[in-house]
């Protein structure tokens, strides 16, 4: 239907019936289950390919169509890293962006940084005997997908077309992670040994936990923030549980001193802050997987993390285009010590007060 669509005369089939169209599909019944249906479709040629040996896997991050992000390339890696456990080579483009990401929400040279910055995460993340890194143009976009028959272009039609494919990626690793037995799972998984060159040799806090919060000075996604009372609710929580650990919030540079001032405010004088010790995402990663404990309410892709681990987590947030795996569970893996809690997105939420009331509602009292 959408070949059909952008064949008609001039735009208006592209640009004006098709997102129609897809409005209209997204509210159909039955969204998770053909969600998950198309999920388990990729996860099936992904693992065909495999068994088939194919000479190269090849992935394709799109920044203009991806946007700039955090969540989407580490979802996108995780593929990757299943695909190098099981023995196939992969090459992990990073298509540039133009220009059109700079306006009064990104300047260019936080856009340079970004691409600059996932380029660092994708070659520490995946194994450089199994894998290549490329960043190219968008010009050279239509060279790489010429793919030889004995290679294997993952999300092939949305690739090929340029349409976002990311909102599936964490929903196909899913289900490729189900059938793994677990010692192959925790060849794929993050571990908190690969990212001991990133551990910033200054922190030396330890015992403590991780508890990572979003700030946006301007404004964009203005819900995934941490709020006064949520802020001082997390708190007192992880202080009554872990009384012998140390608290580290992880942020960016914003974000600290953002959570600095509140903490200050509330008169809550013992956390640290990751921007003190870590220049950058890597570094930030770093120091959540190390912890004894995760903790997350509504913040950023710094969650994928753990969440993509065998770490302890208890983790609120909304699913965007996530799907649960089972009643319980968020993740095929998932262990006992993992908990996530499913929220409302914030735009459908008007009075948040009752939501923190779940923070630690699972938590038996015993201090730990």
């Amino acid at each position: 239907m959408r070949n059909l669509l952008i064949g008609l005369p001039g735009s208006v089939g592209e640009d004006v019936i098709l997102p129609k169209v897809r409005y209209v599909y997204d509210h159909l019944p039955l969204l998770n289950w053909r969600t998950k249906r198309y999920a388990a479709s990729e996860a099936s040629r992904i693992r065909s390919a495999i068994s088939a040996k194919s000479d190269n896997f090849t992935i394709v991050f799109d920044c203009e169509i991806v946007g700039l992000g955090y969540g989407a390339i580490l979802y996108m890696l995780a593929i990757a890293r299943y695909i190098i456990a099981q023995g196939g080579f992969t090459t992990f483009y990073i298509v540039d962006t133009d220009n059109s990401y700079v306006d009064d929400l990104m300047d260019q040279d936080e856009v340079r940084y970004f691409i600059s910055d996932i380029v660092d995460i994708a070659e520490a993340m995946l194994d450089p005997e199994l894998s290549s890194v490329c960043l190219i143009s968008p010009d050279t976009f239509l060279k790489v997908i010429e793919i030889p028959s004995n290679e294997f272009l993952l999300f092939d039609d949305f690739t090929r077309s340029r349409r976002p494919f990311f909102r599936d990626c964490f929903n196909v690793f899913n289900n490729l992670m189900a059938d793994t037995p677990g010692a192959e799972q925790d060849r794929v998984l993050f571990s908190s040994d690969e990212f001991k060159c990133r551990f910033p040799e200054s922190f030396s806090a330890i015992p403590y936990v991780s508890w990572a919060c979003r700030y946006s000075l301007r404004g964009t996604d203005f819900g995934r923030q941490t709020m006064r009372d949520e802020f001082l609710k997390s708190y007192t929580y992880l202080r009554n549980r872990f009384p012998n650990h140390n608290i580290l919030v992880v942020s960016d540079s914003l974000g600290c001193q953002h959570y600095s001032s509140l903490a200050t405010d509330l008169q809550i004088k013992d956390l640290l802050f990751s921007k003190d010790y870590s220049p950058d995402f890597l570094g930030d990663a770093a120091l959540a997987i190390h912890g004894d404990f995760f903790f997350w309410y509504r913040g950023g892709g710094m969650c994928i993390i753990p969440l993509i681990s065998r770490m302890a987590y208890e983790c609120h947030g909304p699913l965007m285009n996530e799907t649960m795996w089972d009643k319980r569970r968020l993740t095929s893996w998932q262990g006992k010590s993992q908990e996530w809690i499913v929220l409302e997105k914030h735009q459908f939420v008007d009075d948040r007060s009752r939501e923190k009331e779940n923070i630690g509602l699972s938590w038996n009292g015993v201090e730990e």
